[in-house]
This record gives C-alpha cells, structure tokens and sequence, in this order.
C-alpha cells in the first residue's frame, strides 16, 4: 500500500548532480506532453510548506551541516518537472535556483551559484545607513553644516552605490539575470535594488 504522507528525515536530500539534471531534463520534455492533455484546472500546485525562503518543515529533522549551501534535488514534486534545485541556507531555509546555466556562463553546480545569501547584511547596511541619515539630518537643524560635509555625503554615497551594485552583482551570478524560474528579475523584491541603484 501506498503512503499518503511525504517522505521525512534526511535520507530524502540528493545531491543534484549531471545525472539528476538529465533526469530532470526528460521529467521536463514528459510534463511538456503532459500539460497538452491536462486542463488549467487539474494543473498541480506547488506545495505550501516548501515554498522558497520558508524554513524547512521540522519532519525533516536536524539537517547535517554538509547538506547547507551545496545544490540539492527538489523536494517538491510541482518543480521536480521544472529545471530547478534547492540550496538550503542558514536556519534551512529553502532556495531555489533554475537549473539553467546563469548568464550562459555558470553551470548549475559551480559554487559561485549558492553565494546568494547576501541579504542579511544588506539588510544591516540599509538600517545603519538610515540610522546616520536621519542623526547626521537632526545634527544640521541644530547647527550650521560644516564646509566638507556635503563632499563627505557624496563620498558615502558612492560606498552605498558600490554595496547595492556587487549586491546585485552577485545574485545575478548566483541566479541569473531575467531567463527562467527564480532569476533575479523574476523577484519583485529585486526591483527594489534596481530602484536604489539608479536614483542613488
């Protein structure tokens, strides 16, 4: 008998490799046919508990270290037809990445693909910078402004554009520009940082 429930603990992650990448690849061309003979309707629905940047569902138990930030086959069936893998980050949390080479230059398994967990510390960036904007800002209604402030303020300006730009540097290496799933453009949030750079 066959059961309902997904399969738990760590014995489930494989490593993506060459072979389930072509594997992969058929699963693609066979979904292709499939979808001809399928209405919108029954189409299958990817899983809500392993969406990307949730945290990995606890009846997977304690994750090894060596499965962190290394290219895994997918969990959920809805993208196991869909030219992606997953990386778990810090926390297992879960990424995904298409499977496609990023940019047409980085294969699926080089390891400049899972160094997308920059966030953090832009995110740290952003709240101190605010932080001596909005000091530096209540500083000059109390005072005049010296002479070589507004040089300073160029100066941090041109720091914040170079964080921003490698930022965005890196996630297009990581993930690819704009063709396929989980690409950088792909990701509203992502826009934002395109935002920032050209008003900066």
């Amino acid at each position: 008998m066959v059961s309902l429930l997904p399969p738990v603990g760590t014995e489930v992650f494989r490593h993506f490799t060459t072979a389930s990448q072509e594997v992969q690849q058929q699963h693609v061309t066979g979904a292709k046919d499939a979808l001809d003979n399928v209405t919108q309707k029954n189409l299958p629905k990817p899983a809500a508990h392993l969406e990307t940047g949730k945290s990995l569902p606890l009846i997977y138990g304690d994750l090894p270290p060596q499965l962190l930030n290394i290219p895994l086959e997918d969990l959920d069936p809805f993208y196991q037809s869909r030219k992606t893998f997953m990386v778990l980050s810090k926390g297992n949390i879960i990424n995904r990445f298409s499977a496609d080479s990023s940019c047409y230059l980085l294969s699926p398994f080089n390891p400049l693909r899972t160094l997308d967990d920059v966030d953090k510390i832009l995110i740290c960036l952003i709240i101190l910078h605010s932080l001596y904007n909005g000091s530096t800002l209540l500083s000059q209604t109390r005072c005049v402004p010296e002479e070589g402030a507004s040089i300073e303020a160029v100066w941090k300006g041109y720091v914040y554009m170079a964080i921003f730009v490698f930022e965005a540097l890196v996630k297009v290496v990581a993930r690819g520009f704009c063709v396929g799933r989980f690409t950088f453009l792909r990701d509203p949030w992502n826009w934002l940082d395109i935002i920032i750079i050209s008003t900066l």
